[in-house]
This record gives structure tokens, C-alpha cells and sequence, in this order.
């Protein structure tokens, strides 16, 4: 049985997770809407997720020095703070729509640090257990957020539904603070000593490669997967409903996979599962079928392996690390690395496509970077840790 002040902080990890996505996946089903009504140009809908992730990239390496100064709970609070401010602040104006998107980014690339390291920190015995929680919980509320968005918006107005976020953030905030007696500030000269030279170690920089590929397929997959099935012939609709279902798949494996990894003396098995999953759905693009039942098998395995391969790295996080120190800095770098890749990804691949107009080379790119990402995991699994 966890102790009183545990349970109360296991429920507030469940609840980060909870708030840590739906800012930025409620917005893509709202674009039309928000672009009529700001009267907004083309070319600047982009940033509105653009931003966040340039956020998460560029922030990352800085947080846990924040961590060291504030500690991780109260750092978390701060971040819970800025968020909801951010949220609230989107439904006035174009300038304020894009200054809210940037204190979102803000406030969720802190708490994409220090979690892991709260968790390795609190539930060192129960790392896969409460990490599984944690992704399971981000999983669906994303998956909420982009499909709730719209109706609500036609209901109530997109202003309303993007400031309802801020309530349930501020909520979360209020229920954090019982959190703070548990604050724990990083400040070992050891492991600082460590943390600060994490970008000098090869583990680490392996690590960061596993992530950095993992953030790429996902995001590419995620916004061209429709457009590589209606190029094809299949209707926008049916393509519609493949993504839905590539979302609707990633929760299983939300919540095994860091359970079974954290379980296992190696992930080798778990690297092989998720790579040739990967492999094997991206391989199954180049067939130009509009089945609708191979199309679905096609979105499963790349649901399950894309979700699979984020639980994986954030149980990684925690159990290649041997204190929070170390968890905190190898979350910070590889996570940089990471999001700047999933920030450049679907441009520079929509870029060739555009210059090609075949989706071919592009598929064979991702499965290459698949296979790069198999021997990099496979790397990471031989290493007692990452600091070793």
C-alpha cells in the first residue's frame, strides 16, 4: 500500500498527463474556424503547433537547472501556472492567440522533464506501473482533445472550448499543491556534476537518437497519414476515420508497454516488437490498397508502435538512470533533440513531397530512420545505464 501523501501525488501525475496534450491536439479540427474568424493568413496556422514544439526543443536542457534551484514539484506548479494562463489568453486575438501558444510550450516542456524524474524519484519500485498511468492518461486525453474540439466549437464557439482548458488546468494546479511537501530539489554535487555533463556522454547520446526518431515518425505519420490515403483514391471521410483509429490504438499500448519494459531484465524483446511493427506498417503504405480492412490493420500497427516507442522511452528514462539527477538531464536532452525533429519532420517531408509528388521516397526514409532507431534502442538495452 503507497502511504497517504503518495496516493495523492499518484493522482497528480495521472492528472499532468491528463493536461499535457489536449492544448495542442484541440486545435488542428479548429483551424478553419479560428482562421475565419481572426481572419488569420495561411501561413501562419502552422505555428500554432509549430511553436509548442520549437518550445519543447529549445527548453528542455534548461529545466532541470530550474529543478535544481526550485525543486520538481514546485517547478511543476510553476509550469501548471504558466499553462493555464496560456490557455486563457488564446481567445482574444491573433497577437494573443499567438502569445498564449508560446506560454503553452513553455509550461508543457518543463513538465515533460520533470515528470520522469518525479517518478523516479517517488516510485522508484513502481516505475512501469505509474509511468503506464501517466502515458495512458496523455494518450486519451489527446485523443479527446482532437475529437471533441470541433463539436464543442459548433456548440459553444472555439474561444469557450480553448478557455474551458485553463479552468481544468487551474483545477489541476489547486490539486497539486498538497504535492509540494513532497519538493525536492536536485542539488548533489555528483549528480549535478553529471547532469551537466550528459551532452559529453554516449549513452546519452544514444538515448537522445532513440527519442529523436521515435518523435519524428510519430509526428510525420500523424499529419500525413490522411494525405498519403487520399492521394491514393481513398475518401477524405474513410481517411478520417484511419486516423482516428491510429489514435484510438496507441492506448493499449499507452499502458503496457512502460508496465512489461519496467517488468523485464532487457527490453531487446520490446525493441524488436516495436521497430518491426513500425517497419512492417510503414512498408504496408507503399501498397497502394484502399481496403478498408488492410488500411486498418495498417493504423493499428503503426498506433501501437508509435505510442509503444514513447512509453518505451519514457521508462528508458527512468530505468537506464540510477537517481532523479540523471533521469532529469537525459529527459532534458533527448526530448530536445526530439521535439526539434518532430518540428522539422512533416515540413521537410511535405517539402520533398512537393517536389517529387510521390510518397515512395518518403516511406522508404521513414523506414530507414525506423531501422536507425532499432539499432540505437538495441545500443541503449546493452547499457547497465546510460551513464555507464
Amino acid at each position: 500500500m503507497l502511504p497517504k501523501r503518495y496516493r495523492w501525488l499518484l493522482v497528480g501525475i495521472v492528472l499532468l498527463g491528463a493536461c499535457l496534450r489536449m492544448p495542442i491536439t484541440a486545435i488542428p479540427a479548429l483551424l478553419d474556424t479560428i482562421q475565419r474568424s481572426l481572419q488569420l493568413p495561411a501561413s501562419l496556422l502552422g505555428s500554432l503547433t509549430t511553436i509548442p514544439l520549437l518550445c519543447f526543443a529549445l527548453l528542455s536542457p534548461f529545466t532541470p537547472q530550474l529543478a535544481r534551484r526550485w525543486g520538481n514539484e514546485m517547478t511543476i506548479l510553476v509550469a501548471l501556472i504558466i499553462l493555464a494562463i496560456g490557455n486563457f489568453m488564446r481567445g482574444f486575438s491573433a497577437a494573443w492567440l499567438l502569445l498564449g501558444t508560446l506560454f503553452i510550450g513553455i509550461g508543457i516542456a518543463v513538465m515533460n522533464v520533470l515528470v520522469p524524474a518525479v517518478i523516479a524519484d517517488h516510485f522508484p519500485q513502481r516505475l512501469g506501473h505509474v509511468t503506464s498511468l501517466y502515458t495512458f492518461s496523455m494518450t486519451l486525453f489527446s485523443a479527446l482533445g482532437a475529437g471533441a474540439s470541433a463539436p464543442l466549437a459548433k456548440q459553444l464557439g472555439w474561444q469557450p472550448v480553448l478557455q474551458s482548458l485553463a479552468v481544468i488546468t487551474a483545477v489541476i494546479a489547486l490539486l497539486w499543491l498538497p504535492n509540494l511537501r513532497l519538493n525536492h530539489r536536485l542539488l548533489t554535487t555528483s549528480l549535478q556534476s553529471k547532469a551537466r555533463s550528459v551532452w559529453r556522454v554516449r549513452g546519452a547520446w544514444l538515448m537522445t537518437v532513440t527519442m529523436g526518431i521515435q518523435s519524428l515518425l510519430f509526428y510525420t505519420v500523424l499529419t500525413w497519414l490522411p494525405k498519403i490515403m487520399t492521394s491514393r483514391g481513398v475518401p477524405a471521410t474513410t481517411a478520417g476515420l484511419m486516423l482516428g483509429l491510429f489514435q484510438l490504438a496507441a492506448l493499449p499500448a499507452a499502458y503496457f508497454i512502460p508496465t512489461l519494459a519496467a517488468k523485464l531484465q532487457r527490453q531487446s524483446y520490446l525493441v524488436w516488437v516495436i521497430c518491426l511493427m513500425f517497419i512492417v506498417g510503414l512498408a504496408g503504405l507503399l501498397v497502394p490498397s484502399r481496403s478498408l480492412w488492410y488500411l486498418g490493420v495498417i493504423c493499428i500497427l503503426l498506433g501501437l508502435a508509435s505510442t509503444g516507442a514513447f512509453g518505451l522511452c519514457m521508462t528508458l528514462f527512468s530505468l537506464k538512470t540510477t537517481n532523479a539527477a540523471e533521469t532529469a538531464a537525459i529527459s532534458g536532452m533527448a526530448q530536445s533533440a526530439g521535439y526539434l525533429l518532430a518540428a522539422i519532420g512533416p515540413v521537410s517531408f511535405g517539402l520533398i513531397y512537393g517536389a517529387v509528388h510521390s510518397w515512395t521516397l518518403l516511406l522508404v526514409l521513414l523506414i530507414i530512420l525506423a531501422i536507425c532507431m532499432l539499432i540505437s534502442a538495441l545500443a541503449v538495452d546493452r547499457r547497465k545505464t546510460i551513464f555507464d
